[in-house]
């Protein structure tokens, strides 16, 4: 099975969402000064400037494809016997593959799926590996409660 799909999910972002994000940032480095943490205003800065290049940048276009031995993206096989489980999800509006491999880096995988019988992928997938979404871990929770609490943009 072989796909052709974005190399992850994207969305657009307004001038607002990275105002906002800007003004966050520069209040909790301002704190951080006081503090004397100049390494972590510095890791904070980067994570800033990385996510506006993500959020502007558009993704490439890439081909995906599931053989008998496991998943081939950006020209590197994922073996189905290193592959703990799998799920699918959706993410602003894309159709994600999402697969757990503890002994490979990254541990998980996530295909954009587009273009594919959704039936045929699970079946496939199912007959190598387990499907299993795992339990939200406390982070997890955390994250989901600040993005509903505080959101950074508009609905």
């Amino acid at each position: 099975m072989k796909w052709v799909a974005a190399s992850r999910p994207y969305k657009t972002r307004d001038r607002q969402f990275f105002m906002t994000m800007l003004v966050i940032a520069i209040l909790v480095s301002v704190l951080l000064i006081f503090a004397g943490e100049w390494m972590l205003i510095g890791v904070i800065a980067a994570m800033v400037f990385a996510y506006y290049v993500w959020s502007t940048v558009p993704p490439e276009e890439v081909e995906h494809v599931l053989t008998t031995r496991g998943v081939r993206m950006h020209g590197q096989l994922y073996r189905f016997e290193d592959m703990e489980r799998w799920w699918m999800e959706d993410r602003w509006g894309y159709k994600m593959l999402m697969i757990d491999i503890p002994v490979a880096f990254p541990k998980r995988l996530h295909l954009v799926v587009a273009n594919v019988d959704e039936n045929v992928l699970k079946e496939t997938m199912g007959g190598y590996v387990l499907m299993e979404k795992p339990l939200e871990t406390p982070m997890d929770k955390m994250g989901k409660w600040l993005a509903e609490k505080f959101p950074l943009e508009i609905r």
